[in-house]
């Protein structure tokens, strides 16, 4: 059973973020921690669960240390102890959604056919909307 969370619990969190100004390079996010984190990406909701994004993880050392001159020379991705890259698809289109259903189809054990409806409502809006709206 979860406990919910008090709005005001949840208000103090958010008013607590901040972003990192320096890391300590000798300490590393263990690999617990991390696989939950992971996971957490993973996981991230996306518009009809399409995520047309993927991130890559770097913690290469030599990879991390050519990172600074082209982040306005900031240490934080040199020294933190896993470095994420957002890469954002563009171009969505019926393919994207006729794989996806595929893979939902394949994973769920069920017929193609019985997802007829969400792929018509996919397509509906991929087929629809402006290619710069849909990249957004």
């Amino acid at each position: 059973m979860h406990t919910p969370i008090a709005p005001e619990a949840l208000l103090k969190q958010l008013n607590w973020r901040y972003a990192v100004k320096k890391f300590d390079p000798s300490r590393r996010v263990s690999a617990e921690l991390w696989s939950v984190l992971e996971q957490a990406l993973i996981l991230s909701p996306s518009s009809y669960g399409l995520q047309p994004y993927r991130f890559v993880v770097i913690t290469d050392q030599s990879v991390k240390d050519r990172l600074p001159p082209i982040s306005w020379n900031q240490p934080q991705p040199r020294d933190c102890s896993h470095f994420v890259v957002f890469a954002s698809r563009v171009g969505e289109n019926a393919g994207d959604v006729d794989a996806y259903v595929k893979r939902i189809a394949a994973v769920r054990d069920v017929p193609e056919a019985s997802l007829d409806g969400y792929k018509k409502m996919m397509l509906g809006t991929v087929n629809n909307m402006p290619e710069e709206e849909l990249n957004h």
